[in-house]
């Protein structure tokens, strides 16, 4: 009983883990189940996952949570029919993985970013979020991109 709750303190403090100048704004994860292992320093939430925080939702079908020595996040992976949205920006894939102390995303398999009408595609799919700089690679098959370019309202159609 113990250590279900120190898990569950952990779960807490993961959810609230922010830096001291930011508004501690919580991650709201809910799954079938939950596995937890202190010795691995892992946490696998299966059957169907949603991951929420402010206008940013995630749902996969697995969900493993990798923490550092320290009990911090080090990386999150989701496997398995993922969806992701954060304002207009919606996005999709068969895995991705976030990497904390880079801070970028990778979708591979089926990747997509579609932004309004805009969409990009390709089997991976690398996201700096610092920077917001997008790398795709087409391995199987090649990159598409569909872009529809804003009209320019002052100008008068014939």
């Amino acid at each position: 009983m113990l250590r279900f709750f120190i898990a569950l303190l952990l779960i807490f403090g993961i959810t609230y883990a922010e830096t001291p100048e930011k508004k501690q704004i919580p991650i709201v994860i809910e799954a079938d189940t939950l596995n937890y292992s202190k010795k691995n320093n892992l946490l696998i939430y299966k059957g169907n996952v949603v991951v929420k925080k402010e206008d940013f939702i995630l749902h996969s079908d697995i969900l493993k949570i990798i923490l550092d020595q320290k009990g911090d996040i080090s990386r999150i992976i989701a496997i398995g029919n993922v969806r992701f949205k954060k304002g207009d920006r919606t996005g999709r894939s068969d895995k991705a993985e976030y990497f904390k102390d880079k801070n970028y995303i990778i979708l591979t398999g089926n990747a997509q970013l579609q932004q309004n009408n805009n969409i990009i595609e390709g089997d991976k799919i690398i996201y700096y979020l610092d920077t917001e700089k997008a790398e795709v690679i087409g391995q199987k098959k090649r990159v598409r991109t569909i872009f529809f370019p804003k009209e320019d309202k002052g100008e008068k159609k014939q």
